[in-house]
């Protein structure tokens, strides 16, 4: 189940996160991102896909702690969620 994820909730290596929707942001709903590398005051999202062709990078995105609520509304997988 997704959750939204509130200002000041820190995330771990390997969750997956998604862009809220939002009629001005440039991310659409559907794609989803997992968390590649944290550090204290931001952490690293990697665009999950199905099939990456050779040779192509996959799309990247640094999230700063401060933004999120504010400038970004993220949305966490919670697995836990799930089975009630």
């Amino acid at each position: 189940m997704w959750k939204s994820l509130k200002q000041g909730e820190s995330v771990s290596a390997g969750d997956t996160l998604r862009y809220q929707s939002n009629s001005n942001s440039l991310m659409s709903q559907d794609q989803t991102y997992q968390v590649f590398k944290i550090e204290q005051h931001y952490f690293e999202l990697i665009r999950k896909v199905t099939g990456i062709e050779d040779g192509e990078s996959p799309i990247r995105k640094i999230v700063r702690y401060i933004d999120i609520g504010y400038n970004i509304l993220l949305e966490k997988w919670n697995e836990s969620l799930e089975a009630i």
